[in-house]
């Protein structure tokens, strides 16, 4: 049948109607993940089941860690004065992170049905767990005795694994996946450090963007690394994406700077970046091949900036900071209300107006019906 000026208006109507009312409501929900009486809260890590952890000031001002399941925070710490971090989280709940002592060392520590359990020493002073696996292995940086500082592994009933460096000093643990690969920076042999991925066969470095420094955030379960690499002239950092042998560079939400912190199984990145003139530092989403300011898909009325992004799991959910116009600070989970990378589906406003366009337009054509038949 062949298409009549009709159709094809309608046709171009409804193209309309439907651009018009994309992404007319917020992309995301956004929960606000409470505080434990102070001021301030940060955000760490998600688990798959939507549980998120991080440290928040209580009302001693003493930062502890916790954990924030369906909208209520807990304490993780035994009490209101000792000082403690949470930067990790498996999916059965069980947490990773740090108790700092009255003296100010800090001990690596697994946070488990309300107890606290340290994890060991590499011979000095100060460890710290970074992440956490499905299979309680560990992945962090603990100081030597001779005062340098490694990556290492931890495996539940044996003892912490000092994973060298790349020829420098020092090298520093921030993730680990269930395949027990560690990633994060290692120093080299001139002073410099690069990302890199560690695992039975040693330590790899990722290599940069073209500056001389690089370092490695999060790995997802098949071995994408997140993180950001200086670019040539190490005046500017770039968030990237590891992935299949190439660093790939995320670029920025129009500033000079991004950082990526978090990464899913579904090779999405969340993280920070300088907005375009440099005026402040916003949270991200990079999907299908763009980076997007997160401030733009929880719809206005929000009343916070969220300035980083911490974590996103694999149904979506992201877990981000955010401060408001007081100065006011707070953890946040955002979830999905829809496919982030999609056009959304026209709401009942659009489909009114739709039916009211094509209403129209048959008024019009059955007029000119009319006419034709009355001369």
């Amino acid at each position: 049948m062949p298409v009549t000026p009709y159709l094809l208006q309608l046709g171009l109507l409804s193209m309309f109607l439907v651009q018009a009312t994309a992404r007319a409501a917020p992309l995301y929900s956004v929960k606000n993940l409470g505080s434990l009486g102070g001021d301030s809260g940060d955000v760490r890590a998600i688990n798959n089941n939507g549980a998120v952890v991080g440290y928040a000031l209580n009302s001693n001002n003493i930062s502890s860690a916790y954990i924030s399941r369906d909208g209520a925070m807990h304490s993780l710490s035994p009490d209101r004065s000792t000082r403690s971090y949470a930067s990790g989280i498996n999916d059965a709940g069980v947490a990773a992170g740090q108790v700092q002592s009255s003296s100010g060392e800090s001990q690596a520590v697994i946070f488990s049905g309300g107890k606290i359990d340290a994890i060991g020493s590499l011979g000095g002073r100060n460890s710290d767990a970074k992440g956490i696996n499905n299979a309680g292995q560990v992945g962090g940086s603990a100081d030597r005795a001779d005062g340098t500082q490694a990556a290492f592994r931890y495996t539940p009933g044996g003892q912490m694994r000092d994973l060298g460096t790349l020829g420098g000093s020092n090298s520093h643990g921030a993730d680990i996946n269930n395949s027990g690969v560690v990633v994060g920076r290692a120093d080299l042999a001139n002073g410099q450090y690069h990302a890199f991925r560690g695992d039975d066969s040693g330590m790899h470095d990722l290599g940069t963007l073209g500056g001389s420094y690089s370092e490695a955030n999060r790995i997802n379960e098949r071995g994408a690394v997140a993180g950001f690499s200086y670019m040539a002239g190490d005046a500017s950092t770039h968030a990237f994406i590891f992935d299949d042998g190439i660093m790939n560079d995320l670029s920025t939400l129009g500033g000079a700077n991004s950082i990526s912190y978090g990464i899913n199984n579904a090779g999405h990145a969340v993280g920070s970046s300088d907005i375009a003139g440099g005026k402040a530092v916003h949270a991200f989403l990079y999907a299908d091949g763009s980076m997007r300011d997160l401030n733009d898909l929880v719809g206005p009325g929000f009343g916070w900036t969220l300035n980083y992004a911490a974590d996103i799991n694999d149904l979506g959910q992201i877990t981000a900071h955010g401060c408001n116009t007081s100065g006011l600070c707070r953890g946040f989970l955002l979830t999905p209300d829809g496919d982030v990378g999609k056009v959304d589906e026209p709401g009942t406003p659009a489909i009114l107006a739709l039916g009211a366009g094509m209403m129209l337009l048959g008024m019009g054509r059955a007029r000119r019906v009319r006419a034709l038949r009355q001369r």
